[in-house]
């Protein structure tokens, strides 16, 4: 018996349909591949670069500055070849108080997805999400096993930017090596003239609000404040907060000889007070102890003018001068 064929009309159009769908399913594998090659070069590009640790919480609590003192230092660096290193940087042992502690952690990773990557040679639980990076670790504490996760941001993220609102009004106080030279001037009677409080000749915001104060044993008290802050100022005071930063910041934080206040709510959010040692040089000369670039003249009995030198970002020498007010 001979088998039936089928009509040349029929045949066309079937072998058209399959044909189709062939194609459509070409069409969706190339579309879905070209998306998931897309997503995985959009994840690596943001990934590769240099990160910096800006916040580390323990069961959810920031740590505390003297921790993070060290732990603000911590770097993470992804490379294109799919290699990556992690630096640690912790309080070390002893009475140097130095971030001597250090652990470093490299191997390789794979980008799998969006945000998505797979690490290998690290035990800790890595994820990148948005613009941070976050590594979750297991610690013991006496005998308790807590979560730390420690918040990676890019170098050049700009929370990480100096702040420019009133950079040019801001003296630095840090105190560096005692290298002041004899002083054999009697400045008894300069000191009578120059003890109590002096306020800056200002209209200027918050800036207004600065005093220097002269009391005695040779102690001197600076008074500055800014309107506001940035996450750069946190991290220079070992203020650990989360990204992005919170509406509501309050802070006190003592670092060598100034004490910081951050507070979103004030008028004026961040205020420094440094008290510090100065020395009467000669009868129109006044300078603070371990302090360069920063020297006060006395003008008059009513009039000190500040002067403060410094270099800049560009290593270009800068120099500013306030005039203060005794009060």
């Amino acid at each position: 018996m001979n088998k039936k064929m089928l009509p040349i009309k029929t045949f066309k159009p079937l072998l058209f349909l399959l044909f189709t769908l062939a194609l459509f399913a070409c069409s969706s594998n190339n579309d879905s591949n070209q998306e998931d090659s897309e997503e995985i070069t959009t994840t690596k590009e943001k990934l590769v670069g240099d990160w910096k640790l800006i916040s580390s919480t323990i069961d959810n609590k920031n740590v505390s500055p003297s921790e993070f003192k060290c732990l603000k230092n911590s770097t993470a660096t992804f490379n294109q070849d799919g290699t990556y290193e992690l630096t640690f940087l912790k309080l070390g042992s002893g009475s140097a108080n130095l971030c001597s502690q250090t652990n470093t952690q490299s191997g390789t990773y794979t980008v799998i997805g969006l945000n998505r990557v797979t690490f290998f040679n690290f035990n800790s639980e890595i994820k990148l999400m948005d613009d941070t990076l976050q590594i979750t670790s297991k610690i013991i504490n006496g005998d308790q096993e807590q979560d730390q996760v420690d918040t990676f941001i890019r170098n050049d993220n700009t929370e990480l930017e100096e702040s420019t609102e009133e950079e040019s009004d801001n003296v630095e106080t840090e105190v560096g090596d005692d290298n002041e030279e004899d002083n054999t001037f009697d400045g008894t009677q300069v000191i009578q003239q120059i003890l109590g409080s002096w306020k800056i000749d200002s209209d200027q915001d918050c800036l207004q609000k600065n005093t220097i104060e002269f009391k005695p044993q040779n102690v001197f008290e600076f008074i500055q404040h800014k309107k506001s802050f940035n996450r750069r100022d946190l991290l220079d005071y070992n203020v650990s907060v989360s990204y992005p930063l919170p509406e509501s910041i309050k802070a006190t934080v003592t670092k060598g000889n100034d004490m910081v206040v951050f507070d979103t709510s004030a008028e004026c959010q961040f205020t420094k007070t440094s008290t510090l040692e100065y020395t009467v040089k000669d009868e129109k000369t006044i300078v603070l102890k371990n302090i360069s670039g920063l020297k006060m003249l006395l003008e008059d009995n009513q009039t000190i003018k500040l002067i403060y030198t410094f270099i800049d970002s560009d290593s270009n020498e800068q120099v500013r001068e306030f005039i203060y007010k005794k009060q």
